[in-house]
């Protein structure tokens, strides 16, 4: 039997004017909410045709979304914590394997990407996938040893975000390695420039 890795995206619900609230400002909640619904379809498309991957979808604020073209009420699993640190957390608690979650910002996942963290974490504790803004895309846990709490006192959203991870990692003998970098959808310059190149 082919055991397969999981894969959880985190999001918020996509409904008008909950997801992606700083970047609607900008480009507006229509644009927002598309852009999280077309990437999150991706990924199913993406994912569903890949037998050594289970993909799962970790949500706020609820556990079902349905429009007439897509739906998220399958391997649907709520939130829970304060931080985005407390919400990594609280998944690796829930799961004995290997796993890794991203954001449903990032276009144009590729497969690639993906193996590539999952090769990763057999050799460390932890997978990263930077982020060209000094954060980080993804982040995996290989889960073969107990391991610290690694999010204390990061600077989230911002260019320190990575640097102070690391710095956590490195202070508990955390082994970790780093997977591809790509490029979140947080301001408007990412959207401008991820409408350029998959126009």
């Amino acid at each position: 039997m082919t055991v397969r890795n999981q894969i959880f995206i985190i999001t918020k619900v996509p409904y008008l004017g909950l997801c992606k609230k700083r970047l609607s400002k900008d480009i507006g909640a229509v644009n927002s909410k598309r852009l999280i619904l077309n990437n999150l379809e991706y990924c199913k498309k993406l994912f569903m045709r890949r037998k050594n991957y289970k993909l799962y979808y970790y949500l706020t604020t609820m556990e079902r979304y349905r429009t007439f073209s897509f739906g998220l009420y399958e391997n649907v699993i709520l939130q829970s914590g304060n931080s985005l640190g407390s919400k990594i957390w609280h998944l690796k608690k829930l799961n004995k394997g290997p796993f890794i979650i991203f954001g449903s910002d990032i276009p144009n996942i590729k497969i690639s990407y993906i193996d590539k963290l999952f090769y990763i974490l057999k050799n460390v504790d932890v997978a990263i996938g930077p982020s060209y803004d000094g954060g980080f895309w993804s982040i995996g846990f290989s889960n073969k040893r107990n391991i610290p709490y690694p999010f204390k006192n990061i600077r989230w959203s911002s260019n320190r975000t990575l640097t102070d991870l690391v710095k956590n990692l490195r202070l508990h003998n955390i082994r970790y390695n780093l997977g591809d970098k790509l490029r979140d959808i947080d301001i408007l310059k990412d959207y401008c420039d991820y409408k350029l190149r998959f126009r």
